[in-house]
């Protein structure tokens, strides 16, 4: 180990009510709030945050919008707003992408953040890492604030209130991330910080197998549960500390790399989100590494739950998933994985998935 570098996590509290940690946790960072986030999530979380802060001599400069695609374009206006300028501490609303552009806003201003999930679609209320797009929609790269927001306020009653697509989502992603991180790591010697990121990785997938399934539904019928706080929790928070910890390479491999090349085809429509996009490359993942019974649990977890177990689920032709596989196999890590994923391999293990699933359904 060379040089010195510093690893900073967030607090986080969870509960129906939150908010109201808001008033002991925040008003020593300053005396002025901005809010930046998805147009829904500000709706959805506005009167409780302006609730939280009556009575601590707190105030809030303005409400922006900062849903839409993260680019360095909206980052750039944001960041020049004058409620932006004359605010001490910034807190991010909504889903991912608001996440992502208020967190870099508040990086280059040098501001703390807090962040509040709307809903439990990723990890980024949790990471220091943002996914930077161009104007027309294009992945650009990861960023990553130096520092992590200060604390997660998790309003379990809102987070239950988005649609279940979200939860989804979530889910597909955080499980791409556990068995990334778990054959990445596979012969590696692990840094202090590394050996975290992927020791947390593997304790992503333990609660979603348990009550992934009774958090969807609890999500469909708004209700708080701990079957679905559990789950959020490993959404955003375990997911998030991998982010953190581990590097980029432990976590970001073949899954999320077929995940971003499906995700540009006109018909992904069918299955927009991340999650199911993600799960499918989980699929793939597993054939390749030889991990029959673990693609037949996970198999068995997505037609439960209503993730992608095939080609027809995510709406892609024969054709379009090949071009999808040499892209990826061109754009994903060469390091650390323990073998090179190829797209001869990709192709076979499609098709073997392909096989599995009709056999599954005649039987």
């Amino acid at each position: 180990m060379q040089g010195r570098y510093t690893v900073t996590t967030p607090n986080y509290t969870i509960g129906a009510e939150a908010y109201e940690k808001i008033r002991e946790v925040c008003p020593r960072y300053g005396k002025t709030i901005v809010v930046i986030g998805g147009r829904r999530g500000i709706e959805a979380a506005q009167e409780k945050m302006i609730k939280a802060v009556e009575g601590v001599g707190m105030e809030f400069t303005g409400f922006i919008n900062g849903g839409g695609l993260t680019t360095y374009e909206t980052i750039d206006v944001i960041s020049r707003d004058p409620a932006v300028e004359e605010a001490d501490i910034v807190f991010a609303v909504g889903g991912g992408r608001a996440m992502d552009t208020a967190k870099i806003v508040a990086d280059r201003l040098h501001k703390p953040y807090f962040t509040l999930p709307t809903v439990a679609g990723s990890c980024s209320a949790c990471s220091r890492i943002a996914t930077i797009y161009t104007p027309d929609g294009k992945f650009l790269e990861y960023a990553s604030a130096e520092m992590p927001p200060v604390h997660v306020f998790l309003c379990s009653r809102i987070l239950s209130s988005a649609p279940s697509e979200f939860l989804l989502r979530g889910i597909g992603d955080t499980m791409a991330k556990c068995y990334e991180a778990q054959i990445a790591a596979r012969g590696q010697k692990l840094t202090h910080r590394d050996g975290i990121g992927v020791a947390l990785a593997g304790r992503c997938a333990g609660p979603i197998y348990e009550f992934g399934a009774q958090a969807i539904e609890d999500n469909k019928n708004h209700r708080v549960t701990d079957a679905f706080e559990e789950v959020a929790l490993a959404v955003i928070m375990t997911s998030g500390l991998v982010s953190n910890f581990a590097a980029p390479e432990y976590h970001g491999q073949i899954a999320h790399a077929v995940f971003a090349e499906l995700a540009t085809l006109p018909e992904n429509e069918r299955c927009s989100h991340h999650g199911g996009l993600a799960a499918y490359g989980i699929l793939l993942l597993l054939l390749c590494d030889k991990q029959q019974e673990e693609f037949e649990r996970f198999y068995a977890f997505c037609e439960t739950v209503g993730l992608p177990t095939c080609r027809q689920d995510i709406g892609a032709s024969e054709e379009e998933i090949r071009r999808v596989f040499r892209l990826a196999v061109q754009k994903q890590n060469s390091q650390p994985l323990p073998y090179k994923v190829t797209q001869k391999m990709l192709n076979g293990a499609a098709e073997e998935l392909e096989a599995y699933h009709q056999k599954k359904h005649q039987a």
